[in-house]
């Protein structure tokens, strides 16, 4: 009976904090779709700013966030890694993006708002400087290599041409950290970046790959009209802790 009680009263904690965190992302969602620019920028910055400094945030759902303002999250296989992106509307019909980061080590959590690869590239970032250098994080791989846990983040976005680019970075804990891997991929910290149209919005899966039994890395390839050769990639070899460039460019 005793045993029975204790855990009611953990469940009731529990569902307490989740109504919590469901109601302030409501309280968030609907100020940010307010016509009042003021009052929509200032919930964007305090939404941003609640992620980075809550940690019971990063197993919520954000289900009404993902339906009505298209948020993307992404996290990694453990759960340490959770990153969020999404494109809002600004004033005058700008566009304005966002990235947040959450990770955990030990029983530390560090929340980042900002363009990844600020962080990972050790400079600050000014949340209201975001829009120019911000991109749709698309998902994270993980592997083990060298006794470490290494997260390979895919990230996307419109250049001014109109066409899009997608790349692939490395990223790993250390301390309480998240810092780049530089010379990942053969020599350079990415691996994909090529221009390619893509009208049909070509899924992230298709653009690369990771075989953790072949410790093989595979990114996408274009022809000469920016145009994604299916079926063909650039594949990395993993050995130690850096991908080796397999030449010449494969079929899978």
């Amino acid at each position: 009976m005793k045993k029975t009680i204790i855990l009611l009263a953990c469940l009731s904690l529990v569902m307490a904090a989740c109504s919590k965190v469901e109601r302030n992302e409501k309280k968030f969602l609907s100020e940010m779709q307010s016509d009042d620019y003021e009052k929509s920028a200032q919930a964007f910055d305090e939404f941003c700013k609640w992620l980075q400094n809550d940690r019971s945030t990063m197993t919520h759902d954000f289900s009404h966030m993902r339906e009505q303002l298209g948020m993307k999250i992404c996290t990694s296989p453990d759960g340490k890694l959770r990153t969020y992106s999404w494109i809002t509307s600004g004033s005058e019909n700008e566009a304005m993006y966002a990235n947040v980061l959450q990770w955990t080590s030990g029983d530390d959590f560090v929340g980042y708002c900002g363009p990844l690869d600020f962080l990972l590239a050790g400079r600050k970032s000014d949340i209201k400087k975001r829009s120019s250098y911000v991109h749709s994080i698309d998902t994270i791989y993980q592997l083990e290599a060298g006794g470490r846990t290494i997260y390979l983040i895919a990230q996307s976005y419109l250049n001014q041409a109109g066409l899009k680019r997608s790349y692939v970075s490395g990223a790993t804990i250390v301390g309480v950290q998240l810092s780049l891997l530089p010379n990942l991929f053969d020599g350079v910290e990415i691996a994909g970046n090529n221009e390619y149209a893509d009208s049909s919005n070509t899924p992230v899966g298709q653009l690369f790959k990771w075989d953790p039994k072949a410790r093989r890395f595979y990114a996408y390839v274009t022809d000469d009209n920016n145009r994604i050769i299916p079926g063909r990639y650039t594949v990395y070899e993993l050995r130690d802790l850096q991908f080796k460039r397999l030449s010449p460019d494969q079929e899978n």
